[in-house]
C-alpha cells in the first residue's frame, strides 16, 4: 500500500501518530517524489542504528534509483538511538547538521520522556518542512546559517585582537623613541 511509509512491528506507536507520519510523507511524496520510510524498532541487536537503516533502504529499495531520492528514519527503542540514512540525492537538503538539528530539537525533548509517538511525529513534521519547502525559516533547523555567523565571529574577534595588537605595538615602539 502505497499511503504506509511507517513500520512499526511491535506497536510502539499510537494509531494517531501512525496515520499522521504516513500522511505526511504521503504528501511528501506526492509533492517532491521522496520517498521515505519510518521504521520503530524494540531491539537491533550489536547493528549500529545508522548501518542497520542504509541495509534497510538498500533492501526495501526505498527512494527512485535515478535520483537517489529516500530516506530511512530509524527509532531504536533500546539503544534509545535515531539514525537518518538518506540517499545521495538528499544529501544537499538534509545534510547531517540539519538531521542532527532535527533529531535535537524536534524529537530528543519527547523522547526523553519516552513520548516515541510526539518525537517522531514533530521529527517528520520537520523533514516534510525542509524537503517540501514549507520550512523557510531555516534557522530553525539548520541550514549552516549557524556556520556562517560562528565564522563572522571569529573574524570579528580576529579583526579586533589584531587590532589591538598593532595599536600596542605602535604605542610601544612611539614610547621607546
Amino acid at each position: 500500500n502505497k499511503t504506509f511509509y511507517v513500520s512499526d512491528p511491535q506497536k510502539v506507536l499510537q494509531q494517531q501518530a501512525t496515520d499522521s507520519i504516513n500522511s505526511m510523507l504521503y504528501q511528501l511524496e506526492l509533492k517532491t517524489g521522496i520517498q521515505t520510510a519510518v521504521v520503530v524498532l524494540p531491539s537491533i541487536g550489536d547493528e549500529t542504528p545508522i548501518d542497520f537503516a542504509y541495509t534497510l533502504g538498500r533492501r526495501w529499495g526505498v527512494g527512485k534509483k535515478n535520483k537517489d531520492n529516500g530516506l530511512v528514519l530509524l527509532l531504536v527503542i533500546d539503544q534509545r538511538k535515531i539514525a537518518f540514512a538518506t540517499g545521495y540525492g538528499l544529501e544537499g537538503d538534509l545534510t547531517d547538521a540539519i538531521c542532527k538539528r532535527i533529531e535535537m530539537t524536534a524529537m530528543v525533548p519527547s523522547f526523553k520522556n519516552n513520548d516515541w509517538n510526539t518525537g517522531l511525529v514533530q521529527g517528520v513534521k520537520a523533514i516534510c518542512g525542509r524537503l517540501d519547502g514549507s520550512i523557510s525559516d531555516t534557522a530553525d533547523f539548520g541550514t549552516g546559517d549557524d556556520d556562517s555567523a560562528a565564522m563572522f565571529a571569529v573574524f570579528l574577534f580576529l579583526f579586533i585582537f589584531f587590532g589591538i595588537a598593532v595599536f600596542v605595538y605602535i604605542k610601544n615602539y612611539t614610547a621607546k623613541r
